[in-house]
């Protein structure tokens, strides 16, 4: 099966914030952490479910560079890891500030990392 990410992706877990992100609509932060990172998404595990095309804001906290990132995202699939008895959330980053987008690939290609273009 061919990997149809855009972008190079590194495993890697860091703490994660997601919250509703409609205007107007409030609700509770809930607490996930990422599977794998990449400059355009991630893979995010938690708890709540979150239904496909969702709008989300989401903070992470990157592990490596202790950096922490304020974006948007939309969830484009959703499944359950009933092993760990979670969420996944595959998520597509809307970048809006290219300061995020700078600090992503200063994290992702930090010391020359080669990254796999697919992880098994």
């Amino acid at each position: 099966m061919a990997d149809k990410r855009k972008e190079g992706r590194i495993v890697e877990r860091n703490k994660v914030s997601i919250k509703p992100c409609h205007p107007g609509r409030k609700g509770p932060v809930v607490n996930a952490y990422t599977h794998d990172i990449s400059i355009g998404g991630a893979r995010i595990f938690t708890k709540e479910i979150f239904d496909v095309g969702s709008l989300i804001r989401i903070q992470i906290e990157l592990a490596r560079t202790h950096e922490c990132l304020q974006l948007d995202g939309e969830v484009k699939w959703m499944s359950v890891n009933r092993k760990e008895d979670l969420f996944e959330l595959g998520v597509e980053f809307r970048h809006r500030i290219s300061n995020n987008v700078l600090c992503l690939i200063r994290h992702i290609y930090q010391n020359g990392a080669r990254i796999p273009s697919t992880v098994a």
